[in-house]
Parts: structure tokens; C-alpha cells; sequence
């Protein structure tokens, strides 16, 4: 839990979503969710590492590069467009398979992003009453520090909606 956050229960299409945000002009903006994937976790591990469709699911991104890549670390290369302005953004992915996985970026000219993914056997349904279990609970937090001052609120509806258009997609994406 972070200070002062607030927590929503959402449907992302059918399924329930659990949304955590903060908001503070001196900390950051924090964004956590949290949802049931019906399949078992190697199969949750496996799509949720899979970016080759990154590209397709994160507005703006033009060209995805890898310029390191191994079981526990890649390093990826985003070519983004932002309003009118083109801009080459480099990823940092540390993996603990098939439990964690860890993100960051920092550039001078926006801020700092870091992220941490954590899938689990499933403690409890947060799902509808009488649905059943999933096979994993995953749980993504991320963390925006900018820079300079920037609006906060409008940002975090853009990462709303980015964030769970790709829950959406992922989830559609491990049934058949």
C-alpha cells in the first residue's frame, strides 16, 4: 500500500481489475493493478514476456529494438512519437522466471519510470462471487517520476486507459 492511495474495483471487459493510483507533484505518479489470468503461470510468463507486439498495444511506439537479450535481462529500444516530436526511449527488463519481473527507464529530458511485475499462484478470487479461481494473480506497479513539472492528472488518465486497453488484449490473448 502507498500513502493516501486510492483503490478501485474495475471490469475490464468481463473480467475484475483491481486499480491502485497516487498522485504527488513531489513523489511521482504511482499506478498499480491487479487481476486473475485464467491459465497457469508458466503461460502467464510466457505471453507477459512476449514483446514483440509492444509496438501494437502502446500508442506512439513506431520501432521496437532489442539491443540485449537473455532469459534474466533485455534491453529494449522504443522509437515513440509524442505530439509532433520523435523520441528514442531505452528499457531496462530484469526477470526472475517466472515469478518477477522488474523495468526502468530514465531520461534526463522526462523523468524516471520504474515498474515491478509479480506473478503469484492465486491467494483468492478477486473476482465475481461464485466464478472460478484463476490460475495466476498478477500484480504490476509502476512508478513516474518526471523531471519537470508536467500534469499529473491528465497523465494518469492516459496511463488508465493504456494500461487497461493492454490488460484487456492480454487477458483475450491466453485464451483460445
Amino acid at each position: 500500500p502507498w500513502p493516501r492511495q486510492v483503490v478501485r474495483e474495475l471490469e475490464v471487459g468481463r473480467d475484475p481489475v483491481r486499480w491502485r493510483q497516487r498522485v504527488s507533484r513531489r513523489d511521482g505518479l504511482f499506478v498499480g493493478v491487479r487481476f486473475d489470468a485464467p491459465v497457469e503461470r508458466q503461460a502467464v510468463w510466457e505471453r507477459a514476456n512476449d514483446y514483440t507486439d509492444i509496438g501494437r498495444i502502446t500508442p506512439g511506439v513506431s520501432a521496437v529494438r532489442f539491443l540485449e537479450r537473455s532469459p534474466t535481462r533485455q534491453v529494449i529500444q522504443l522509437d515513440v512519437k509524442i505530439l509532433w516530436k520523435m523520441f528514442q526511449l531505452t528499457f531496462e527488463v530484469e526477470q526472475e522466471p517466472p515469478r518477477e519481473i522488474r523495468f526502468r527507464w530514465a531520461d534526463a529530458r522526462f523523468g524516471e519510470i520504474r515498474g515491478l511485475c509479480v506473478f503469484e499462484e492465486p491467494t483468492g478470487p478477486i473476482g465475481r462471487p461464485g466464478s472460478a479461481p484463476a490460475a495466476t494473480t498478477v500484480e504490476m506497479m509502476s512508478w513516474f517520476k518526471p523531471s519537470r513539472p508536467v500534469p499529473l492528472g491528465l497523465l494518469l488518465v492516459v496511463e488508465r486507459m493504456t494500461l487497461l486497453r493492454a490488460i484487456k488484449d492480454f487477458l483475450a490473448s491466453l485464451t483460445p
